[in-house]
Order: C-alpha cells, then sequence, then structure tokens
C-alpha cells in the first residue's frame, strides 16, 4: 500500500509537470471512503450501538441514508435491499429485540425514510 506521503509527492510532481487533471484525480479518490470500509463502519455502528433510544436509531438512519449517497444505492434495487438485508442481520445478532422494528420490513421502511 502506498503511504498518504508518496501519493502527496507523486500528486505534487503531476501538478509541477503540468498534469493537473491526473493530479485532481488522485486528490479526488485519496479523499473518497471505499464502499466495503463504509459498510463495515456501518455494521460496526450497529453492533456497539443500542436502539432503544431514538438518537441512536436516527444515527443509523443518517448514516445508512449517506452511504447510500456516497455509492448510488436506489431503494428497492436489487444491490440496496442486500446490503440492508445485511445490515438488518447483524442488527439480529447483536440486538435480536429492538423497540421499533419486529421485522425486516419495518426496518426497511424506517431506514428508507430519506431516500424517497
Amino acid at each position: 500500500m502506498v503511504s498518504e506521503k508518496d501519493v502527496r509527492f507523486q500528486s505534487g510532481l503531476l501538478w509541477r509537470d503540468g498534469y493537473h487533471a491526473a493530479a485532481r484525480i488522485i486528490e479526488v479518490l485519496q479523499g473518497t471512503v471505499s464502499r466495503e470500509a463504509e459498510l463495515e463502519y456501518l455494521k460496526e455502528f450497529v453492533r456497539q450501538s443500542c436502539f432503544d433510544g431514538e438518537l441512536s436509531r436516527d444515527h443509523l438512519r443518517c448514516l445508512w441514508t449517506a452511504y447510500c449517497f456516497h455509492h448510488n444505492l436506489d431503494v428497492d434495487t436489487a444491490r440496496y435491499d442486500n446490503e440492508l438485508l445485511g445490515g438488518w442481520n447483524v442488527m439480529l445478532e447483536e440486538e435480536p429485540e429492538t423497540a421499533d422494528w419486529s421485522s425486516h420490513d419495518e426496518f426497511d421502511s424506517f431506514m428508507c425514510r430519506y431516500l424517497v
């Protein structure tokens, strides 16, 4: 893996040598979070949170909404449904009896509120 210092150095060379478009692409890519890393963060949030309180549930929904925007997930598509199901399965492992969601359908309705 290339270090951040090396990336900055290479980007500086590109800027200096007139390859502005390539340098800009590298800078943009360095500022993004991978889909896998962001999804794992969401799952870890579920593992470490208690969803009896409204604030935790709202935080989860906001994180999910941002994740969907970052990675162009549309509600009721196969990819959306599969990734949300993965989150639901983690939820069931950690907290089988949640205050607001007794089924995947209820969880789905809650999570997509800001997306539809």
